[in-house]
């Protein structure tokens, strides 16, 4: 497993937390979890997704990442730009309700919230 996409929740599970084999790809009880994450593409949300008080966000217009961060489905997400070079604001809404995930397969979907429902379009509003 490399740190990339699930893999950084394993690694944190894994090395942080000390949870071994196949265990440490599955999200883990709130108080064996990071209470905060932060990151800047759409291979960080499972990651940021498993921190239980704090998620920091920096912006990059990433389609899934600032759909989630501008969702803000639990109040504990953050948007803050870039440090360096700041990106421009998108000027069309992130396409949250249709084509803003990918699936493993490659496939474009709409972003769901843990309840499955679908999150909608967000506009860019930290840049």
């Amino acid at each position: 497993m490399i740190t990339y996409i699930d893999g950084k929740r394993c690694w944190i599970n894994q090395e942080v937390f000390g949870v071994r084999g196949a265990a440490a790809e599955k999200v883990q009880p709130a108080a064996r979890r990071q209470v905060f994450a932060a990151g800047d593409s759409d291979t960080d949300v499972s990651f940021l997704r498993d921190a239980t008080a704090l998620r920091l966000v920096l912006n990059r217009n990433k389609n899934e990442l600032m759909c989630r961060a501008y969702d803000n489905s639990d109040g504990k997400w953050i948007v803050n730009p870039m440090f360096i070079e700041p990106k421009k604001q998108k000027s069309a809404p992130y396409p949250c309700a249709t084509t803003g995930y990918v699936d493993h397969d490659g496939t474009p979907g709409p972003v769901r919230r843990a309840d499955t429902s679908v999150v909608p379009d967000q506009t860019d509003s930290v840049y």
